[in-house]
């Protein structure tokens, strides 16, 4: 992403890239983190809870991926050519998801040897049912976000009664409360409340919390509710997976639960709200690091489990597994190597024609 323009636009896309950069290194964190959490007991109380701790604080980061899509993609008033649109944008999601599913499925389950017709008839059910690895969900569900992009632009660009703070309001009932609440009462909600699935909430959240200057009563509100969402989701999933036999419950890790949301919130605002061109006005070396790295972020996105697996599995001579290490050292410490080493990986890659497709900025 370019960081050119005035003071105030230069402003905003560092802004954007900074946030971009945190939100998948958090990821990054979130994924070296989760195996703590799955059992309460097996790993020792001690290392659970300083997973849970640092699994809870990460919650925000997905959702704020798709605040950032949502303020880039909405943020343009000019009206838009529905093909060429999305020719341009899935032509970045569709080969990265075919390339990247197609190493995930060979890598683990060690098909290297073993590839024929009947694996490729897999593989394709898969791809389509998305059922091939963990972190690939994202990509599908940015394609129903852009498939939907030229509606919502409009919806949202025209709007002059506050439909957009309805929709946001509907969307938080529908899924910070309705759908949060059905998750211990196993009760439904009979009314068609689908429209208002959690992704597009966050989606237009992105556009809105950028657009809008909310006063800094609210924001500070909104930041203490943060804060009051964080201790939830750890009290939370530790009573819940205590009461489930030390078993793992997600349900205060849910991307809908409002804990979640007023986290993801509380980033965004954080992040939008510093004056970054204080700390790295006329420095062109940051402005050049900030750039490569958040030009890097989908890549290292896409690549980072299996470069986390490499390491920690020591297939390749190497055995840096956070389980090795105490948790609170062996976290942070493999979520750094494992972005950085991603970062290369993707450097390297977009340097290479038609590799490049595969990670593209």
């Amino acid at each position: 992403m370019k960081l050119n323009g005035s003071s105030r636009n230069t402003s905003r896309v560092i802004y954007i890239d900074i946030l971009r950069i945190i939100s998948v290194f958090t990821v990054v964190i979130l994924h070296v983190s989760a195996p703590f959490v799955e059992n309460l007991y097996i790993n020792g109380v001690k290392s659970w809870w300083t997973g849970n701790i640092v699994d809870s604080a990460t919650r925000w980061c997905v959702p704020v991926l798709i605040m950032i899509s949502g303020k880039l993609m909405l943020d343009d008033r000019k009206e838009i050519k529905i093909f060429p649109f999305l020719n341009k944008r899935l032509k970045k999601i569709f080969i990265p998801l075919i390339f990247w599913s197609f190493i995930y499925m060979i890598w683990f389950n060690n098909l290297f040897l073993e590839w024929h017709l009947s694996l490729l008839k897999i593989f394709i059910r898969n791809l389509y049912e998305d059922n091939i690895y963990i972190h690939l969900w994202y990509l599908y569900t940015i394609v129903g976000l852009y498939l939907i992009t030229p509606i919502i632009r409009i919806y949202i660009n025209n709007d002059k009664n506050c439909s957009v703070k309805y929709f946001l309001s509907i969307w938080f009932m529908a899924n910070g409360i309705i759908g949060f609440l059905e998750k211990f009462t196993n009760i439904e909600i009979g009314f068609n409340l689908s429209f208002f699935h959690w992704s597009i909430g966050y989606y237009i959240l992105g556009f809105f919390l950028d657009k809008k200057n909310l006063s800094k009563e609210l924001v500070n509100i909104i930041h203490i509710l943060s804060f009051v969402g964080l201790i939830t989701t750890i009290v939370g999933t530790y009573i819940t997976t205590k009461n489930n036999d030390g078993n793992y419950v997600p349900h205060f890790y849910s991307y809908f639960a409002p804990n979640v949301i007023f986290m993801s919130i509380s980033i965004f605002l954080l992040f939008k709200n510093i004056d970054w061109e204080k700390f790295i006005n006329k420095k062109l070396y940051l402005h050049r690091i900030i750039s490569t790295f958040s030009n890097t972020s989908f890549g290292i996105y896409l690549v980072h489990l299996l470069v986390l697996d490499i390491i920690s599995s020591g297939v390749i001579g190497i055995n840096i597994d956070p389980f090795l290490f105490n948790p609170i050292i062996g976290i942070p410490l493999v979520s750094v190597i494992t972005f950085l080493l991603s970062y290369f990986v993707v450097i390297i890659f977009q340097k290479i024609p038609l590799l490049n497709r595969t990670v593209p900025e």
